[in-house]
């Protein structure tokens, strides 16, 4: 198994997250991805012999431009660990529960060149 390459997460990432853009003009776009590695992603791409395992609960955000005619060309792509935590809402109104937030902290992939 091989490990993951940045050109197959930005092809990953572009294909699965979270896609938005903003029209510039004619037929071109402002774009951005965003997607959380979680442990289905890890499974999809070792069937196809990568192994992702390292961005497991990493955040990726990719921005760049989309066009009709060129697709997408990615300016630049973000890596970020998010963990995931428990917080206690006190009885106001409502019974005191929990909330699930999340934490982001830089994380620098190594990629074989």
């Amino acid at each position: 198994m091989k490990k993951i390459t940045e050109q197959e997460i930005q092809d990953y990432v572009g294909e699965v997250g979270k896609f938005e853009k903003e029209h510039r003009k004619g037929s071109s776009f402002y774009c951005s991805a965003t997607h959380i590695f979680n442990e289905e992603d890890i499974k999809n791409l070792a069937e196809d012999d990568i192994d992702a395992s390292a961005f497991l609960g990493v955040q990726v955000e990719m921005d760049g431009m989309w066009s009709d005619d060129w697709g997408t060309d990615w300016d630049s792509t973000s890596y970020s660990k998010v963990e995931e935590y428990q917080e206690l809402v006190p009885e106001v109104v409502i019974p005191e529960h929990y909330v699930t937030k999340q934490k982001t902290s830089k994380f620098e992939p190594e990629f074989d060149k």
